[in-house]
């Protein structure tokens, strides 16, 4: 079969030329994820990457993708403006919240992830400009997109309660975890080790960034534990208060954004245990990925966090202080009672993949059938009930 019979998926390729967070990180492993599921198991599409003339791809590890590089503008004006006109009759994938509006109205189909509305839940922890321009395009996306991908099922029931008429047309795409679903065990843990807190996100008021600091003070001066905090602020992130009290700075250290994947891996490999106490979420990447590490990981018991991590985490009430450092330090101090948990988290870890969610984006894309069944995870709603009794 040439590739001109074959269906096309052009792929929005803005988020190269955006700072590296979580919707970009989903966007640049889902695209190699793509691109491999195409080459490894010959599946009857074509995929075309289409970028501004700076974007780096190298890291995408590309085999089949044809990659299209398109000036004349930059940022939302290309996407807005440039894009449209290299789509050529595919369908276009939009993997970062926003599509042109003159595809949405075009002939050919449009699919677009909206990865999360925590602008609209947390509108003090975004600028004004961003929550203005999502908020207008959000209405377009919702009656315009011929597919809508999200992340997760807490997600689609708060898309699908601002227009009931969407759920039909919003698939369920949970995001995977380390790159290629690796698993990497660590060696015993001695009983008196501590190791370091870890944080991994945006230094955001939505991820609780004030909460992780309380506690990040608390355990430094109590008992000597230090916290590091990976990440950064951004044009579109309301400024936050991040002094850290004198006394503790050599404990409590702002390290800033890692994109290398192998220092992040080292990171997670010698952590006592992730802290990740967010306030809202869609389906995050740090947790899984420190599962990966077998590095123990305390989240905040919300619902997208227990549909996200199951019976694999510790959870916590994210407005306690006090709970909050109760169970960081068991989770870094009790071994035998979290070794169980570890185990829980290897497996779980195991069957996030970046494959499953290119199959089935794929699937929502093109009708092609899903070659390989995602395996049923646990059960969430009971995880949840069992959470909520023991923080209460």
């Amino acid at each position: 079969m040439s590739l001109r019979a074959l269906p096309e998926i052009v792929i929005n390729g803005r988020f190269l030329m955006q700072p590296v967070t979580g919707v970009q990180r989903v966007a640049r492993e889902l695209v190699r994820a793509l691109d491999h599921l195409v080459t490894d198991e010959a599946r009857p599409v074509h995929l075309r990457l289409v970028c501004e003339p700076g974007a780096d791809v190298s890291d995408l590890d590309l085999q089949v993708t044809t990659v299209e590089r398109a000036g004349g503008a930059s940022g939302h004006l290309w996407e807005q403006t440039v894009l449209p006109r290299r789509v050529h009759g595919g369908h276009l994938l939009c993997l970062g919240n926003t599509a042109p509006l003159a595809a949405l109205y075009a002939a050919h189909p449009t699919t677009v992830m909206i990865h999360d509305l925590s602008y609209r839940q947390f509108p003090g922890a975004y600028r004004l400009h961003y929550r203005i321009g999502h908020r207008m395009m959000l209405p377009f996306l919702l009656r315009r997109a011929h597919t809508i991908l999200t992340v997760s099922e807490t997600e689609k029931a708060v898309l699908g309660n601002l227009r009931p008429t969407a759920l039909r047309k919003i698939r369920v795409t949970p995001n995977g975890g380390w790159r290629d679903g690796q698993v990497q065990r660590r060696g015993p843990v001695p009983a008196e080790s501590s190791g370091y807190v870890l944080y991994v996100g945006s230094l955001s008021r939505r991820k609780n960034i004030h909460g992780v600091l309380a506690v990040a003070v608390r355990l430094a001066r109590e008992d000597g534990i230090a916290t590091l905090l990976v990440g950064g602020t951004s044009d579109i992130l309301s400024p936050i208060a991040s002094a850290v009290p004198q006394d503790v700075r050599h404990l409590v250290r702002f390290i800033g954004p890692v994109t290398d994947l192998d220092e992040l891996a080292d990171l997670y490999r010698n952590a006592g245990c992730l802290l990740f106490p967010s306030l809202y979420e869609a389906s995050p990447l740090p947790p899984i990925e420190a599962m990966s590490f077998g590095c123990p990981v305390v989240v905040s018991a919300i619902p997208s966090m227990t549909e996200r991590c199951a019976a694999a985490a510790l959870y916590c009430d994210p407005d306690d202080a006090d709970g909050m450092a109760r169970v960081v330090r068991r989770a870094i101090r009790d071994r035998a009672w979290i070794a169980e948990r570890i185990e829980r988290a290897y497996r779980h870890a195991a069957r996030l993949t970046w494959h499953e969610q290119a199959e089935r984006v794929i699937a929502a894309l093109t009708g092609q059938p899903i070659v390989r069944q995602t395996r049923q995870l646990e059960k969430t709603l009971p995880v949840r009930e069992r959470i909520l009794a023991h923080l209460h």
